[in-house]
């Protein structure tokens, strides 16, 4: 076996494999990543067999929210990048702090147990390693999740993982089933191209525009923050300019959310309300059943259907870890910080969270932890010990979990400031015993 007696395994060479090397290199500690596409990117390289964008992709979250505050995208990027804009900035940081020299790529880990103090890493070319480390970023985007929908379809049924470009609705009566931002994206493709496009959704949403104000939303969210006193006088006074915006989604007569803005990840989208409002996209309630050639839902009313896309979300998995190992089919919402789990103090999960944000902010925060944290391990620091008795006593630690709606898409949201005080917090402990 291979002993990589110095190195921390990072599995998967995504955003967050990326942004995992990148705070790795910067703190001195050497790694490998080990990617199964023939490139590094993950959902971002379109194409790859990892990837779940689709051609009219953009990034939800602001240029702002989005980059690295310590290497910034570049300056004729727009507020919103594509899929593909996104994928070269994360290659350009990848190359940028000599990610590239410590991946494997075209490989993929088969099997991955404890051995000794350590991990025995089994990979697809045959190789064995060991290493002392492993931080899991295999990405929440793994294998979709597909509801129990009673009955038979005769017609084309996908998973939104598996849509890539609109011509697939030409001339077709499609249906979209989901509610997010994923669903809504994929049925204001479905309007521009398809005979007649429905949406399917289980319950009222509150629908944000990308921009307000001339700012990037989020922009504009975080810069207007420091006038409220409460967040209750914040989060009203974002209602209402979205309402006078255009943007609540009652009025198109859409059913009323059954809970608040703060309490769900948010829908941003700009133009799926317009489309309901000009007859493009029909809003239906959940589905009843298939039924050959169409679809019964709530309520009794039937249509027929040629296209059912399913936008219902993904399940975490990882195939190469027993969950007799670590027990991560309960969810990882049940590690300490979303990242450690409470049996092994030589393994972290970066990137299994959701958070109301973007990219850029948190992954930053989370890498720069996890360099410390291994840091600080591999030192035996007092500030290590003290975070490991920490982690088993937790639960008065408030990252936002149980603030959110109790659904199976909530399951890893956490808030973001808190959770950035809360990593940051440890950090600077982390790294002040260095």
């Amino acid at each position: 076996m291979d002993r990589r007696d110095h190195k921390v395994l990072i599995i998967g060479g995504g955003a967050a494999g990326i942004a995992i090397g990148k705070c790795f290199t910067q703190n001195g500690l050497d790694y490998d990543i080990v990617e199964r596409e023939d490139d590094l990117g993950g959902n971002w390289y379109f194409g790859g067999g990892s990837s779940r964008v689709y051609r009219s992709t953009h990034l939800i979250s602001s240029k702002t929210n989005s980059q690295f505050s310590d290497f910034p995208m570049p300056e004729d990027y727009p507020e919103y990048p594509s899929h593909a804009q996104f994928l070269d900035y994360l290659r350009m940081t990848a190359r940028a702090f000599d990610v590239y020299a410590h991946a494997s790529l075209g490989v993929s880990v088969t099997e991955l147990a404890p051995a000794g103090d350590g991990w025995s890493a089994v990979l697809s070319n045959g190789e064995r390693r060991w290493y002392p480390d492993v931080v899991v970023a295999n990405g929440v985007l793994r294998e979709p999740f597909l509801p129990d929908l009673p009955g038979h379809f005769t017609g084309e049924m996908i998973h939104s993982s598996l849509y890539r470009d609109p011509g697939i609705f030409e001339g077709k009566r499609v249906l979209i089933v989901g509610g997010g931002n994923s669903g809504c994206d994929i049925a204001v493709d479905a309007a521009a191209r398809a005979a007649r496009t429905l949406h399917s959704t289980r319950r009222g949403y509150h629908y944000m525009p990308k921009f307000i104000n001339g700012r990037a939303t989020q922009d504009w969210l975080m810069e207007i923050v420091s006038r409220f006193e409460t967040p209750e006088a914040y989060w009203t006074h974002v209602k209402e300019t979205f309402k006078l915006a255009g943007f609540d989604g009652t009025d198109y007569g859409l059913p009323p959310p059954d809970h608040d803005i703060h309490q769900a990840h948010p829908i941003m989208n700009s133009t799926i309300l317009y489309h309901v409002g000009h007859g493009d996209v029909h809003p239906k309630p959940d589905i009843e059943r298939l039924d050959g050639d169409g679809v019964i839902f709530t309520g009794g009313e039937r249509e027929r259907i040629d296209v059912i896309v399913l936008a219902t979300g993904f399940k975490v998995s990882m195939p190469f870890l027993s969950p007799d190992v670590i027990d991560w089919q309960s969810g990882v919402h049940h590690f300490f910080l979303n990242a450690l789990p409470l049996t092994h103090d030589n393994i972290a999960f970066a990137g299994y969270f959701n958070i109301p944000s973007g990219f850029g902010n948190i992954a930053n925060t989370l890498s720069r932890f996890l360099a410390n944290y291994f840091v600080g391990k591999r030192a035996g620091s007092h500030a290590w010990k003290v975070l490991q008795h920490l982690k088993l006593h937790s639960d008065d630690i408030d990252v936002g979990r149980g603030q959110f709606i109790a659904t199976r898409r909530h399951a890893h949201e956490l808030d973001l400031w808190k959770y950035i005080k809360t990593v940051n917090f440890l950090t600077e402990k982390l790294e002040a015993a260095r």
